[in-house]
């Protein structure tokens, strides 16, 4: 990742964060991993690199997924004839069963001629062989679903442009439609029915992305109240860029190609192979995830950092256990018969802790939650003012025509008060008691 990042002059975090969704695309169709006896994670991730136009985003994306790209064209070639041999047959048995049917009608044929003529064309149809497909941009949900089925349940969306909100919203059929993103990160079972078309049944659906979009498509996305009051928001990990635009290196030194070459190997690999099953946790691991599930609950409380952003908080430990099985996956030959080590979860426990700090970054820059941003502006204005006391009626004059009414300051300047920032006291003047604001002076 550090020579993709110096040869496209990126950030590394953004090679970083889309290389987990690498690993999660390459594994999500076969493996699982324990963290006690009922609680299972998928290997599915929802990757995203957040930064602004000009960023090179589609050169990471591109560098990442090309050995997938390759793989999934060479597997769509080997088995092309296979595919058509599946297509012809199941139509030929169709056109069967409608001859059969019409000889029926004509009493030249046996109801049991009917039936078997039946039960054949189903059977072709329940065999038949799809184009190989990895990775997936444009879809709607509906179509994405008809992929996953004809996929054994698991596909990849890769998008350098972040088009898949917008279809998320309803660019194609004016409503919002999440089902499939929420329960295929879940791998809870999908079953969609619909009128005039077959219904799909997908047992274990598993859906990775890997996503690099503008700030402001973002910001876009944490302004929708259904995506982030149906908990799609916490699902995703984020990575916030910094921009290196006017330091760029204008003449960096590209990716060595041994690097190129072991990075193909490694993920044709892992494409190519057949094992699966599910991945558990040595005794030492395991105490490591149970000490790091015990630091995240208390950052989710209400003095705890993670408070007002707990859809993605109460995820962190589950993202944690996805990232420490991938990295097995990938160092490890027989991942399923040899438990995860403690150095793996502490690398893990190492990723998660630098995906939330990101994931901090941004809801605040996405403005995830309306009252801690009010506050941040409620604090400047503050900030401005200056001294260590303010009259609730003078601080509302100096926020008037941000705030339309008094009490609509009130949520902001309850943060700042829960935070520590401000204390609010009633002070006696003769008449009307005056609310002040007392800044804390630290």
């Amino acid at each position: 990742m550090e020579a993709l990042s110096t040869a496209t002059q990126t950030p590394p975090d953004m090679a970083g964060v889309l290389s987990l969704g690498v690993l999660a695309m390459t594994a999500q169709s076969r493996y699982m991993v324990q963290a006690t006896q009922d609680w299972l994670e998928p290997l599915c991730l929802y990757a995203v690199a957040v930064a602004p136009p000009g960023e090179r985003k589609s050169a990471v994306i591109g560098a990442l997924t090309r050995p997938a790209i390759e793989y999934e064209a060479e597997r769509r070639t080997a088995e092309a004839a296979d595919v058509a041999h599946s297509k012809a047959r199941a139509s030929a048995l169709e056109k069967a069963h409608q001859a059969t049917e019409n000889k029926f009608a004509n009493g030249k044929a046996a109801l049991d001629d009917v039936l078997n003529a039946a039960e054949e064309a189903e059977q072709a149809r329940s065999e038949l062989v799809y184009p190989y497909r990895l990775l997936v941009d444009d879809a709607t949900p509906e179509k994405l679903v008809d992929l996953m089925e004809q996929q054994g349940g698991c596909i990849t969306v890769v998008s350098a442009e972040g088009g898949i909100f917008d279809v998320m919203s309803g660019r194609y059929d004016r409503g919002t439609n999440l089902d499939v993103y929420l329960k295929a990160h879940a791998g809870d079972p999908l079953t969609v029915d619909r009128i005039g078309r077959p219904p799909n049944h997908i047992p274990n659906p598993r859906l990775t992305m890997l996503l690099s979009v503008q700030p402001d498509v973002i910001s876009g996305v944490m302004s929708n109240n259904t995506f982030r009051g149906r908990g799609l928001c916490g699902r995703y990990l984020y990575a916030i860029c910094t921009s290196k635009v006017g330091h760029r290196d204008i003449d960096p030194p590209p990716v060595p190609d041994s690097v190129k070459g072991a990075y193909r190997a490694t993920i044709r690999r892992m494409l190519a192979d057949q094992d699966g099953g599910t991945i558990t946790l040595s005794p030492e691991a395991n105490e490591i995830r149970r000490a790091y599930q015990s630091h995240i609950e208390r950052r989710l409380g209400p003095d705890g950092d993670l408070y007002t952003m707990r859809d993605w908080g109460g995820k962190c430990v589950g993202a944690m256990l996805r990232i420490a099985a991938l990295l097995h996956v990938a160092d490890c030959p027989t991942p399923t018969a040899t438990p995860i080590p403690a150095e793996i979860m502490v690398r893990a426990t190492s990723i998660a802790e630098c995906l939330a700090a990101h994931a901090q970054a941004a809801y605040g820059l996405m403005g995830g939650d309306q009252s801690q941003s009010e506050a941040k502006y409620l604090w400047r204005r503050i900030q401005a003012h200056g001294g260590q006391e303010i009259s609730k009626r003078d601080l509302y004059r100096l926020c008037k025509g941000h705030f339309r009414k008094a009490e609509d300051m009130e949520p902001a300047l309850s943060t700042l008060s829960d935070m520590g920032y401000v204390r609010e006291v009633n002070v006696s003047t003769g008449g009307r008691p005056t609310t002040k604001i007392l800044v804390n002076p630290l």
